[in-house]
C-alpha cells in the first residue's frame, strides 16, 4: 500500500500544472466550399488496395445541408484522379440530394457497384458503416447488419495512387466530393471481414489485429495505429472536433502475469455519463486471491514497464493519477479468483474535486488496477487498463 501511495504522490508532484484532459475527437468535413474543408491523404501502399478489402468507419452524415450542384460526399477513396479509382465509399447525392450509399470497386473483370438507399436523417446520428469486397461479392453493412450485396468482378485491381479520407476528387472543376458530417474510427483491412467479425468489432477500438492494414482514430491527427506506418498527411487544415465516443469502453495495454500465473483483466460495463443517468461499473477479475488492491485512474495513457528489470506488468496510466479506496480482492490465497469492483459514478459523486472533475462529454479517463504480489518486482502486479469516454 505504501509503495503505491508513494508512487502516486511523487507522480502528482512531478506533473502538477501539466494536466491535460484527453478527448475523443472526430474529423469534421463539410460540402460547403467556403472555406473548403480539409481532409487526409495517405501515401500508396499495396495494403490499401488488396485483392480483398474491408473499409469501415463510424459516421454522421448531414443530408439536410447538401448544397446545390453535383455532390458525392466521400468517406474514403483510393486513387482520386478524375474518372479513375481503385475503390471508393461515398454517398451518391448527385444533383438532387439522393440518399444512396455506394461502394465502387475496380475488379479484374470490370466495375462492381453496391448500393444501399437510406432515408432522410437516417445517418444523422452515429452509425457504423462497413463495406467488404472479396472478388466474388461486394457487401455493405450498417451497424453490423448486411443491407446490400452485389456479385463481384474478380480481385480488386490496385493502380498505385494515394488513399484519401474525408474527400474524393478535389480538383478544380470536379464534382463536390467532400464528406458532409463526422468521421471516426476509420479502418482498412486486407481481408473481407465476415458479418460476425464486423458486428463483434464495430464497438471496439481496434489498433492492431491480423489483416488490419490501417487504423485511424481521428484524434487530431492522421496517425495510423496499426503498426504498418501508413500515416496520413493533413491537407487544407482539417478540423477535428471533440465528440462523445461512438464506441464503448476500450481495453488496452498488457496485464502482468503474477507469481501464481494470474493475468488480471479489467472491464467497464459502459462509458460513464455526465448526467449519471446510466451506471458504470469497473470490474477486475482473475487477480491474486486475498490481496490488497486499488483501482486508480488518470487523464491520459502511458504504457511503460512497471519495473526497470524483471516482472511483466506495465504501468498503463500517465501521472498524475487518482486512487480510489483500498479493498481486498477476496477469493482464495495463491489462486486467481480474486477481484476488485468500483462503482464509478458513486466514487466520483463522493469525491468532488477529484482529478479531472468536473467531467464534460467527450472527456476520456484511463483506469487500471494494482494489487499486492509480494514475490513480484515492487511486490505488486498490475492489470491491463480501460479507456472510458464520458457521454452527456
Amino acid at each position: 500500500m505504501f509503495a503505491l501511495r508513494s508512487w502516486l504522490i511523487a507522480a502528482a508532484l512531478a506533473l502538477v500544472g501539466g494536466v491535460t484532459q484527453a478527448q475523443n475527437q472526430a474529423l469534421s468535413v463539410s460540402t460547403n466550399l467556403n472555406p473548403a474543408s480539409g481532409y487526409l491523404d495517405v501515401p500508396h501502399s499495396p495494403l490499401l488496395a488488396p485483392p480483398s478489402i474491408t473499409i469501415e468507419a463510424w459516421v454522421k452524415y448531414d443530408d439536410a445541408t447538401i448544397p446545390t450542384g453535383w455532390v458525392f460526399p466521400t468517406i474514403g477513396r483510393k486513387n482520386f484522379v478524375q474518372g479513375v479509382a481503385e475503390w471508393f465509399l461515398r454517398v451518391d447525392a448527385g444533383n438532387n440530394n439522393t440518399k444512396r450509399l455506394r461502394l465502387w470497386v475496380n475488379g479484374t473483370n470490370g466495375i462492381c457497384n453496391v448500393n444501399w438507399n437510406f432515408t432522410a436523417g437516417q445517418l444523422a446520428t452515429w452509425t457504423h458503416v462497413a463495406a467488404t469486397y472479396d472478388g466474388s461479392f461486394g457487401r455493405i453493412y450498417i451497424n453490423g447488419a448486411q443491407v446490400a450485396q452485389t456479385v463481384g468482378t474478380g480481385p480488386l485491381v490496385g493502380l498505385g495512387d494515394i488513399m484519401r479520407i474525408g474527400a474524393g476528387d478535389t480538383a478544380p472543376g470536379s464534382a463536390n466530393e467532400r464528406w458532409n458530417g463526422l468521421l471516426d474510427e476509420v479502418r482498412i483491412w486486407s481481408v473481407a471481414r465476415t458479418q460476425q467479425e464486423i458486428a463483434a468489432g464495430m464497438n471496439q477500438q481496434i489498433l492492431q489485429a491480423p489483416g488490419l492494414s490501417a487504423s485511424y482514430l481521428m484524434n487530431g491527427d492522421g496517425q495510423d495505429q496499426s503498426g504498418n506506418g501508413l500515416h496520413a498527411t493533413l491537407v487544407a487544415n482539417p478540423t477535428f472536433v471533440n465528440v462523445q465516443s461512438p464506441i464503448g469502453p476500450v481495453v488496452y495495454c498488457t496485464a502482468g502475469t503474477t507469481t501464481n500465473g494470474c493475468v488480471a483483466s479489467i472491464a467497464a460495463s459502459a462509458n460513464p455519463q455526465v448526467s449519471s443517468s446510466t451506471g458504470c461499473t469497473i470490474t477486475v477479475s482473475n487477480a491474486e486471491g486475498l490481496k490488497t488492491g486499488i483501482i486508480f485512474y488518470g487523464l491520459d495513457s502511458l504504457p511503460q514497464a512497471w519495473c526497470a528489470s524483471g516482472g511483466s506488468s506495465f504501468l498503463c496510466v500517465k501521472a498524475p493519477t487518482q486512487r480510489t479506496f483500498v479493498q481486498s480482492t477476496g477469493g482464495t490465497v495463491n489462486t486467481c479468483n480474486g477481484s476488485l469492483v468500483l462503482d464509478w459514478g458513486a466514487f466520483q459523486s463522493t469525491n468532488l474535486g477529484g482529478l479531472g472533475q468536473p467531467f464534460s462529454a467527450g472527456d476520456s479517463v484511463y483506469v487500471q488496477a494494482w494489487f499486492r504480489d509480494p514475490p513480484a518486482c515492487k511486490t505488486t502486479s498490475l492489470s491491463n487498463a480501460v479507456e472510458m469516454t464520458y457521454a452527456p
